[in-house]
């Protein structure tokens, strides 16, 4: 089975409008990426980031930082090529994201500012073996 560390390594947020608070209705923009850093015997480094912006303005989240897979060549292997039962959103990115959320939602709510759901990223696409970009509405 294989292991995943998430490690953020920054965060920002920023409130961009004075008019926004937690319930203001928003659409999240999100651009990403994931890609390999170091790869050896049972394990893989991957370095991340999430640029997440609201339309309209409102609020804008960055968060990068690395996850590490620990486990046999051929389950790394796997879960690198695994999907959602959809067919769509990447399930390491996803993982990734449901550990990063939770440092998320706490910034949000102390900045007031709407928060991201925690399955945001649902639509995907494939930009290469080593990265991928997403939007989520």
């Amino acid at each position: 089975m294989v292991q995943i560390e998430v490690l953020v390594k920054g965060m920002e947020a920023n409130k961009t409008s004075d008019e926004a608070n937690e319930s203001t209705p928003v659409t999240f923009n999100v651009n990403s990426s994931i890609n390999e850093a170091d790869r050896g015997p049972g394990f893989l480094n991957l370095k991340f980031s999430m640029d997440i912006e609201t339309q309209p303005a409102a609020a804008r989240i960055f968060v990068s930082g690395t996850a590490t897979l620990k486990g046999k060549e051929d389950e790394i292997d796997e879960v690198l090529g695994a999907k959602e039962k959809d067919g769509t959103t990447p399930s390491l990115f996803m993982k990734i994201y449901q550990r990063v959320y939770p440092t998320m939602y706490l910034l949000c709510g102390s900045l007031k500012i709407p928060y991201p759901a925690p399955g945001l990223l649902k639509l995907s696409q494939m930009a290469g073996a080593e990265e991928t970009e997403q939007v989520a509405r």
